[in-house]
């Protein structure tokens, strides 16, 4: 199968880096602790889409729904190592939203309450559970709060065809037009969420960033179109994990492969050194179907399933060393810092 090379053709050397010792892999530090990204609803989802990383699903138990006491303890663990320090909140999944409803005892506004207690919150979602009651709630909620509350809506096309060819419910039952209707009822309570793309990012940089850039200027076209011209829009990556692996050799596209990252690439080719990678100022927390909630190195990596050694364990203690970055997603975040455009879920 054809492959696609880095711009750089820093991984054009097979038989360099397809068998490069792991000692030598990368290895790193967490610089700081800015984010915790936690996975509320473990990997349940209203949608099942095409391209989902984490395989999530209406009947997904990669990671199981987390409960407000064991969001509350990861909470504390960051403030007691943050020792006064700021820090941000993710909630991601899975479908953040469906946490609202009577089946969970409608979790998911004390669990709102209880992060906007340590520090803004940023909440990854769909939008289409988002009816004008919830938004009510989570407006009040950040109302009595000196912190903030944003969200990032997905959308994977700028029309429907593009969109629902990838991002459907079960069966493939289209979604676009539900998630348009979300974002007016957003604006209807003055809050503006950013547009979450994704994109391939496999190939040169040049002709990366002139597809992102590309892409970008549909999505300006289409809000625009829809009365949505004020909300901004943040393309992220394909990862090649989960469902999206699938859909990968569905249509024959291309893999990312994982001979491993030295220190010395990222030194001699990111130009900010570890600072591009979200490993090195963020950790992610869920919980393992067998009921045990734990610390993860990466946000993309959130389970033992998806990968075994990027489970650091169930303290905070033991999930502040330095990590590698020895995982095919690793590459994909390499790609993005070498191509000048900068991998992180948390958006810097």
């Amino acid at each position: 199968m054809h492959r696609h090379e880095n711009s750089l053709n820093l991984l054009a050397q097979r038989k360099v880096t397809k068998y490069r010792p792991p000692d030598r892999t990368a290895r790193i530090p967490l610089l700081s602790l800015d984010w915790l990204w936690v996975y509320i609803p473990g990997t349940l989802c209203n949608l099942q889409c095409g391209h989902c990383l984490v395989s999530a699903g209406p009947d997904s138990r990669i990671l199981l729904p987390m409960e407000v006491e064991e969001l509350a303890k990861a909470l504390e663990e960051v403030a007691e190592y943050q020792e006064g320090h700021p820090f941000q909140i993710g909630f991601t999944g899975g479908e953040v939203l469906i946490l609202k409803s009577k089946r969970f005892g409608r979790r998911l506004f004390p669990m709102v309450e209880k992060a906007l207690e340590f520090g803004d919150l940023l909440i990854l979602t769909n939008g289409i559970l988002a009816d004008h009651d919830t938004l009510d709630a989570l407006v009040e909620l950040e109302e009595r709060s000196s912190h903030s509350i944003t969200y990032r809506i997905s959308l994977d096309g700028s029309n429907a065809k593009e969109n629902d060819a990838i991002r459907y419910y079960l069966r493939q039952r289209p979604t676009f037009h539900l998630i348009i209707e979300s974002l007016h009822r957003f604006l209807e309570h003055g809050i503006h969420p950013v547009i979450a793309y994704t994109y391939e990012g496999t190939g040169k940089a040049r002709d990366v960033l002139n597809r992102k850039e590309t892409l970008g200027k549909g999505y300006k076209r289409m809000l625009r179109k829809f009365g949505l011209g004020s909300l901004e829009s943040w393309g992220i990556p394909f990862f090649d994990q989960g469902y999206e692996t699938r859909r990968r050799n569905t249509f024959g596209l291309s893999h990312i492969e994982s001979p491993g990252i030295t220190n010395h690439c990222i030194d001699a080719y990111t130009n900010q050194g570890f600072e591009q990678f979200q490993c090195s100022y963020s950790r992610s927390f869920g919980k393992e179907p067998d009921g045990e909630s734990g610390w993860y190195k990466c946000a993309v990596l959130p389970a033992k399933s998806i990968a075994a050694d990027a489970y650091l364990g169930k303290s905070l203690k033991r999930a502040v060393r330095e990590v590698k970055l020895n995982h095919p997603q690793c590459i994909t975040c390499f790609h993005a810092a070498t191509q000048g455009i900068g991998m992180s879920c948390s958006g810097n």
